[in-house]
């Protein structure tokens, strides 16, 4: 009988939960409150490198997934990371609430060695700026963006201050630093928090509106990892044997603390630079 009971509370909270995201995507988009650009920034450096992936190949600790990934943020993250877990482990993140897990396939020099990046630079946009306003990714929330078919200005290689020269492979930028860049759809269709492709729930918007299917404005994520000087030019590519970057995230924030910079940020339409603390 307690199965039961347990089996049904269940079935009613997650009912509960699929009929207040729908409500955001029937309700939305309100009337924009957003008037200028905004952003916020997290400084995340390298936590681990492994061979798993918790959104596509899920399992018991180690579980491969199909190349090497490198993590950056949250250090617990391996296949069989759940968000409770995630949510409550450390993070490499300047920002201590920032918990959330982001990784890349990991950069293979021309000699076969991999290459542990120094840190990430995640932008959390709102973009586009005057079409509704700014929800904070649901938590749990996973999206997979990039990789091949996609290219600038969505995904790309720039050497260090130089992400408007954005290029498909990766480029030579002598004693300097390459920077690998993905930027994350973030128009969301405001029911589910992943899909079966970990894609298809959101999509990009089309000139300064999200489409209809997708109603929903998510913070714009633009990642830009960075590497050691003299890594980059002809010869480097991606443990997925391809030139193409391609990203997963998967929202274990500290959800308050998400909201919190989602609103006093990107919806006050205020450009707040790197936050710590």
């Amino acid at each position: 009988m307690k199965l039961k009971l347990t089996l049904a509370a269940l079935a009613l909270l997650t009912a509960g939960v699929s009929v207040a995201l729908a409500s955001t995507a029937a309700t939305y988009p309100p009337p924009s409150t957003e008037t200028a650009k905004a952003l916020f920034i997290v400084n995340c450096p390298f936590s681990h490198r492994k061979q798993v992936d918790p959104i596509v190949a899920p399992g018991p600790s180690g579980t491969p997934s199909a190349h090497m990934h490198d993590f950056l943020g949250n250090r617990s993250v391996d296949s069989n990371s759940t968000y409770a877990s995630a949510n409550a482990a450390g993070t490499t993140c300047a920002f201590s609430g920032d918990t959330a897990g982001y990784w890349v396939p990991t950069l293979v020099a021309p000699n076969g060695s991999y290459v542990t990046p120094r840190r990430a630079l995640v932008y959390y946009r709102n973009n586009p700026v005057k079409y509704g306003t700014t929800t904070a990714f649901p938590p749990d929330f996973r999206l997979i963006a990039g990789g091949v078919g996609t290219g600038p200005p969505n995904v790309g290689w720039s050497c260090e201050q130089d992400a408007s020269n954005m290029q498909a492979t990766p480029v030579s930028c002598g004693s300097g630093i390459m920077v690998l860049h993905v930027k994350f759809p973030n128009c969301w269709n405001g029911v589910t928090t992943d899909s079966s492709n970990h894609r298809s729930h959101v999509t990009y918007p089309t000139g300064s509106s999200c489409p209809s299917s997708h109603p929903v404005k998510v913070p714009e994520i633009f990642l830009h990892v960075r590497f050691p000087p003299g890594a980059s030019g002809s010869g480097y590519k991606l443990s997925d044997g391809t030139l193409t970057p391609h990203a997963d995230f998967w929202n274990t924030w500290q959800q308050s603390k998400l909201e919190s910079l989602v609103s006093s940020c990107l919806r006050a339409g205020k450009s707040c630079g790197q936050v710590s603390g």
